[in-house]
């Protein structure tokens, strides 16, 4: 249920359970609900925090966004944020397997009159709270035709909340790395009023696609693919962070709405000041949830 990457080595999607341990984790939720899945996550988040390769892969973001933490407190802070994460993930295959997950509210910027000037939109994201699921929520509330752009790797094991339904989910999945040709099919789905999900936090692919932002303190790379989009679609980014609030339940927070002007071009440069507006907005994100923003290596570079 955990990412296996060191401290500095690249982000990957790979799990450190095994299918195996998954299914484990998948029956109890099928025969009993989520309060035994619980209980038994609090063992195996606590044995993986015990282990000092588990701890080092959260410790470039906690030790910037906790600076002067002592041992005792270091260790709080990690255990709580993989804590964290393991609920998220127990909540989205109950979602999958017994349904019932609730969106209590939707904070920030209203979504629905952007969706209604019909230039498409673009919901930009980063890896907080219930995201799974407010992908799923967010493709209901618009209405609209919309696609997913999705990293996933061969032999990830964690399963999406549609691969435990057996159904298709509301969505369209496009996976990254498809070079020219997807971003030519992002472009269409938009100029034809269609809804975009991007993720806004995490680098995939050559350098030319990110720029440098400053994020917690320190430089980071972040992608600039949204905002070219919209420079080149007419498509507002709005972006948009999950926060899960309770079993089952979760809110999502829309933050800001960006709107690049047209014919920036295709220079990464071009776009480095609404990168840097993302990066303040999930910076204030962070600030107020720290246990939500689900960063397992080190983002920094350092």
């Amino acid at each position: 249920m955990w990412g296996k990457n060191a401290v500095n080595a690249p982000w990957s999607s790979r799990s450190l359970g095994s299918r195996a341990q998954h299914a484990v984790f998948y029956a109890l939720i099928r025969a009993a609900g989520t309060t035994v899945a619980y209980v038994l996550l609090f063992f195996v988040v606590t044995w993986y925090t015990l282990r000092p390769s588990v701890r080092r892969r959260s410790r470039a973001y906690l030790e910037r966004r906790f600076p002067g933490a002592g041992r005792a407190a270091a260790w709080r802070h990690a255990w709580k944020l993989q804590w964290s994460f393991g609920q998220c993930l127990v909540d989205r295959a109950a979602a999958g397997l017994r349904g019932g997950f609730i969106f209590e509210e939707i904070r920030g910027e209203d979504p629905r009159p952007l969706l209604a000037e019909g230039n498409g939109v673009i919901l930009l994201s980063a890896h907080t709270g219930c995201l799974q699921a407010a992908t799923h929520a967010l493709a209901e509330i618009s209405g609209l035709p919309v696609i997913v752009l999705q990293h996933s790797e061969p032999d990830d094991v964690d399963k999406q909340i549609h691969e435990h339904t057996g159904q298709e989910p509301p969505y369209r999945i496009l996976r990254t790395g498809g070079g020219p040709e997807t971003v030519l099919a992002l472009l269409r789905h938009l100029r034809q009023g269609g809804v975009l999900c991007l993720m806004g936090d995490r680098v995939e692919g050559s350098a030319e696609q990110a720029v440098r932002v400053s994020f917690l303190g320190a430089p980071v790379r972040m992608p600039c693919l949204a905002y070219r989009l919209a420079s080149a679609s007419g498509a507002p980014v709005l972006c948009v962070f999950a926060r899960r609030t309770g079993p089952l339940r979760g809110s999502l927070h829309c933050a800001e709405c960006i709107r690049p002007p047209a014919g920036l071009g295709r220079q990464a440069q071009a776009y480095r000041a609404y990168a840097q507006r993302f990066a303040s907005a999930l910076e204030r994100f962070v600030l107020d949830n720290p246990y939500r923003f689900f960063n397992f290596y080190d983002l920094w570079e350092s």
